[in-house]
């Protein structure tokens, strides 16, 4: 009881946080509002989200900024003061530190990346570190890029008769014996999610790593695309769980449509399956409504 009553007042603050951006926003009036002494709110507010009060407030302003230069016609000191700034300069430094080009690069470039969206809390999310509380998805464009592997066709969690809790890992198991002397590798799977008349209840499923080709191997070129990055940690079945959650509560409240696509699966270099301590991001392709 204790901790879902921290996880609420937390979500108070959260929620105030997202309807006043545009605000002066400081951490006495935040502490204030959550019951909880300066020094205590910004302890607890660490431990729940990873960040720190003034980070998070400074992504989702750069954020909201960031967006606001691809959607409107607005002129970038107006901006600046929509999203809480009180110069020009000031927000331009700000915005160059977190997507390394400027505003105006970032415009003429027209494509996001690096957005943050607002903290959600995870009813049910259960994982060992308590520092992964809260979900937070990003907004990325992905470059066109080609990958080498192995694949086959899979019957997904939607289907009447699922099968990829078999055929996936073993996809992976052929390839690591493929791959297994070479160092550093980074892991894609590759969900290509478009219809095919030949298996109209399946999708085509790609184990594969970025680099050479390998004997035997063939390869799939995915175009370029605006994705949703879900950060997933612990084991692979917490996959399932962050997947679900982001398409039955954070998608049908957000300003994104889900598209048919190739989605991706993208895992650290030494990612295990079985262990809590694993992280991964699931790439879901999107497109604003």
């Amino acid at each position: 009881m204790a901790q879902q009553n921290r996880l609420t007042r937390i979500e108070k603050v959260l929620d105030y946080i997202h309807d006043n951006l545009d605000e002066p926003i400081n951490v006495a009036n935040l502490a204030e509002k959550s019951c909880w002494s300066r020094w205590q709110f910004q302890r607890v507010f660490g431990e729940a989200t990873g960040l720190t009060v003034a980070q998070y407030i400074r992504e989702l302003r750069l954020s909201k900024a960031a967006e606001l230069l691809l959607s409107s016609t607005n002129r970038q000191m107006d901006i600046a003061m929509l999203c809480g700034f009180d110069s020009e300069i000031s927000f331009s430094r700000a915005f160059k530190q977190m997507f390394n080009c400027t505003p105006r690069a970032y415009r003429q470039r027209g494509k996001r990346h690096g957005l943050r969206t607002p903290l959600q809390y995870r009813t049910g999310h259960e994982v060992a570190n308590q520092f992964k509380t809260f979900t937070q998805i990003r907004i990325e464009n992905h470059e066109s890029f080609r990958l080498y592997g192995v694949h086959d066709w899979i019957r997904g969690p939607f289907s009447s008769m699922p099968d990829f809790h078999e055929r996936v890992p073993n996809l992976w198991r052929h390839i690591e014996k493929q791959t297994s002397t070479i160092e550093n590798k980074s892991p894609i799977g590759i969900i290509d999610t478009h219809y095919d008349a030949q298996h109209p209840e399946q999708m085509c499923y790609w184990a594969g790593y970025l680099g050479e080709r390998l004997e035997g191997q063939e390869s799939i070129v995915v175009p370029a695309q605006e994705y949703a990055v879900i950060p997933v940690h612990g084991k692979a079945s917490e996959v399932e769980k962050a997947v679900g959650w982001f398409l039955h509560c954070w998608l049908p409240e957000s300003n994104y449509y889900s598209v048919s696509g190739y989605e991706l699966e993208k895992y650290d270099v030494n990612y295990d399956p079985n262990s809590t301590q694993s992280y991964m991001e699931y790439w879901l392709p999107i497109q604003p409504r």
